[in-house]
């Protein structure tokens, strides 16, 4: 039997920042607030908007370690006046107040302004502290570095930033940054060892377009240098490879690689 490709009509719409893709969205939201009407003009909007913009809801937050004996909690917020959000951080004592004292570590829409990109902040990868042995740390007992995951216009393909939690600001020399728009998967294997898949290399994404090969990159070389340390099958639709630290529940340290060959299946190797 053969196989025969067809071309997809609409392959234009990729490049999503295209005038002609940007009228082919305006034509189609016109569409559908002639044929539906305008949501804003409802009670239920309004009432949506309040809950989702109100400074009552509870701020989920992450444990990053302690400073000056004070256990320190992370948060990323959006409300009506930081629309694209703010990764921000308060003290454990602070936060059990009724009104906590948050300190911004990232502004998500100053950064787009600056960057000139609509940013949407897609989460964080931190360094986990027992994965970080440097003699450079100025609180050891606090997270010191992070990964910055963006998208541009909240596409699922990303850019990975490296963030220093310890001077609150982006990693400008030999940093663990990834310019490439793809769908990466990125994870610490130690401060200056990172797990990558991106699209970078021959064969690197599946056919869902995701990543195929896992790299282990060093700090201060090219990624496209660096080793391929695992890869699956072309028809999976992901791979990727982490570490889990289970010294703390008397376990090891473990390199966890892992192929997806179906959106709901996975097969992991130790």
């Amino acid at each position: 039997a053969t196989s025969t490709e067809v071309e997809d009509p609409y392959i234009w719409l990729e490049d999503v920042e295209s005038e002609k893709s940007l009228d082919f969205a305006r034509n189609a939201n016109a569409a559908c607030l002639t044929r539906l009407g305008d949501p804003t003009d409802g009670e239920t909007y309004n009432k949506v908007l309040t809950i989702l913009e109100s400074n009552d809801r509870i701020p989920f937050a992450s444990f990053y370690g302690e400073e000056d004996g004070e256990m320190i909690l992370f948060n990323f917020w959006k409300d009506g006046k930081n629309p694209k959000g703010i990764w921000r951080k308060t003290t454990l004592s602070s936060y059990q107040t009724p009104n906590p004292v948050w300190t911004t570590v990232v502004d998500i829409d100053e950064l787009g302004k600056q960057d000139n990109i609509s940013w949407v902040f897609k989460g964080s990868g931190a360094l986990s502290r027992s994965l970080d042995c440097s003699a450079e740390r100025s609180t050891p007992n606090m997270t010191s570095r992070a990964l910055i995951k963006l998208s541009r216009g909240g596409a699922d393909a990303i850019v990975v930033r490296e963030f220093n939690l310890e001077s609150n600001e982006f990693v400008s020399q030999n940093s663990f940054d990834i310019d490439i728009e793809a769908k990466t998967r990125m994870a610490w294997k130690s401060r200056n060892v990172c797990l990558v898949g991106t699209d970078i290399g021959e064969n690197a994404l599946t056919d869902s377009g995701y990543p195929r090969t896992v790299r282990e990159w060093v700090r201060g070389t090219p990624l496209a240098e660096a080793p391929v340390v695992f890869e699956g099958e072309q028809t999976d639709v992901s791979v990727h490879s982490y570490i889990s630290d289970q010294r703390m529940r008397n376990g090891s340290l473990y390199e966890i690689r892992s192929r997806s060959p179906t959106f709901y299946t996975d097969i992991q190797y130790i």
